[in-house]
Parts: C-alpha cells; sequence; structure tokens
C-alpha cells in the first residue's frame, strides 16, 4: 500500500492550485485536423445590446455570483460544498442539456439551473470553422457556510474539510482496511473538492475493489477528462486494468 503515497502526496499539491479559473478567460480556439473551435463566451444582456467588443465581455462568474441565491433549507441543514455542472449553449444563444456532475441537493440544482436558463440569449455561440454550433461549458460554484454565499474559488474552510474527509477516508483503508467506510468519506471530501484527480484516482481504486467497476470506471474517466499531467501520465488504458493489484504496478513504473 506504500507504494501509492504518490496519489495521497499529489492531493496536497492539487489543494493548491485547484481553484478553477473562469473558462471564459481561457484560450478560446485551438485547431485539430484543420477544423478551428471557438468555445461559447457569455457577455450578458447589456453587452450584447450595446454591441461592446470582445475584451468587454461581462463575466458569467459575476452573474451567478449575483443572481444565485443560496437556498433557506439547505442553510438550515448545513448543506455545503462545490456544485459542478455542464451546459450547452445553441448557435442562437441558449442554454441547453444542464446535466450536474456534483450536485448537492436537489433544491441547489434547481436553483443553478434556474439562473443559467435565465442567460437565454446573452451568449455568443461556438464557432466550428466559422459556422455557429452548439458546444459544452462547465462551471463549479462553491456554496460556503461560512459566509453564507456562493464563490468561484476555495477558500480555506473549503479546503480544509475536503482534507479532514481524505485523511478519515486512509485511515479507514489502510489502518482499518474498511473499504466501504473509506468510499464514504471520499465522497464526502469529494462534495467539496470534486474535480480533485487524486481523490477521484483512489476512489476509483475502492470502488473496483468493491467490484463496482462502472463507478471506477466513471471516476477515472472523469480524471482524463479534466485532462493534465495526472491524466496524461499513467490513465490511458486504466479502465481495462484488473483492478487495484495492476493499478499499483502502474504507479510503481512511473516513480
Amino acid at each position: 500500500m506504500k507504494r501509492i503515497a504518490v496519489l495521497i502526496l499529489c492531493l496536497i499539491g492539487s489543494l493548491i492550485v485547484m481553484g478553477q479559473e473562469d473558462q471564459g478567460k481561457k484560450k478560446l480556439s485551438n485547431e485539430i485536423k484543420e477544423v478551428v473551435v471557438t468555445q461559447p463566451r457569455f457577455i450578458g444582456f447589456e453587452e450584447m445590446r450595446l454591441g461592446l467588443n470582445q475584451d468587454e465581455f461581462a463575466s458569467l462568474n459575476d452573474y451567478l455570483m449575483k443572481h444565485i441565491e443560496y437556498p433557506i433549507d439547505d442553510k438550515k441543514y448545513l448543506v455545503e460544498g462545490t456544485e459542478v455542472v455542464q451546459f450547452a449553449v445553441t448557435p442562437t444563444g441558449k442554454v441547453t442539456d444542464i446535466e450536474f456532475i456534483n450536485s448537492l441537493s436537489p433544491s441547489i440544482d434547481q436553483e443553478v439551473a434556474r439562473v443559467l436558463e435565465s442567460t437565454n440569449n446573452m451568449w455568443k455561440p461556438g464557432l466550428e470553422n466559422g459556422i455557429p454550433t452548439t458546444r459544452g461549458r462547465e462551471i463549479s460554484i462553491v456554496f460556503s457556510l461560512s459566509n453564507n454565499e456562493t464563490k468561484f474559488d476555495y477558500t480555506s474552510e473549503v479546503i480544509n474539510q475536503a482534507k479532514l474527509c481524505f485523511d478519515k477516508g486512509n485511515k479507514r483503508l489502510y489502518v482499518k482496511k474498511n473499504i466501504k467506510s473509506a468510499v464514504r468519506f471520499y465522497d464526502m471530501a469529494m462534495r467539496y473538492l470534486p474535480n480533485d484527480k487524486c481523490l477521484l484516482g483512489m476512489r476509483g481504486i475502492c470502488r473496483y475493489e468493491l467490484g463496482d467497476k462502472e463507478g471506477a470506471c466513471h471516476d477515472w474517466n472523469r480524471i482524463k477528462s479534466l485532462g493534465g499531467v495526472e491524466a496524461d501520465s499513467f490513465l490511458s488504458d486504466l479502465c481495462e486494468y484488473k483492478g487495484y493489484a495492476e493499478m499499483i504496478n502502474v504507479i510503481q513504473d512511473k516513480e
């Protein structure tokens, strides 16, 4: 088990750099096989009406923070964490196909969906070779009880809660050899940091050992979809492995 220390240690690094940037600030165009793709861009109602240029587009984060309301019942029952949602923007600037990758509660899902749908016609659609096309986006929203607010960066409270649950999960896995209990604590940690690749990797291992190959592959494929050096280094065919032992061999080869 000592060999998977690389997965544990990488959590520390990922917690430091994991705060998600507004995807609207990322490079919008890339070329793949001579196909030029531009991602959809939120521009806001006033900016669209006034016809301002791209450098003056509104921030989607600002709009969401202004309009999302923390559900009263979720505050009452101490529901907090990070909501991750995927959606698509059509060629007409309409938000559709809303899917929650990390759901905190039905009421928070409903509130996030409500505000996202209110941005209909506030988007410049994505392009493929200059032609408007339906393209997807993903955003993360932190619901923090410390200040009863929503954020787009990870506060120290959120990170500390994730680390606490992660440490408890490791203790259940390595000391008590209780994989089911470890999964429960990894689940709690991922409520706060759902895109942490180390958490996804560890929970995937546990799921595989419990016979849940589909769940394990879901976690490992999520790592691949997030990209980065962690995904490229040893996850190309991870779902073809035969579980924990072979996963460890892969990690050993990377050391």
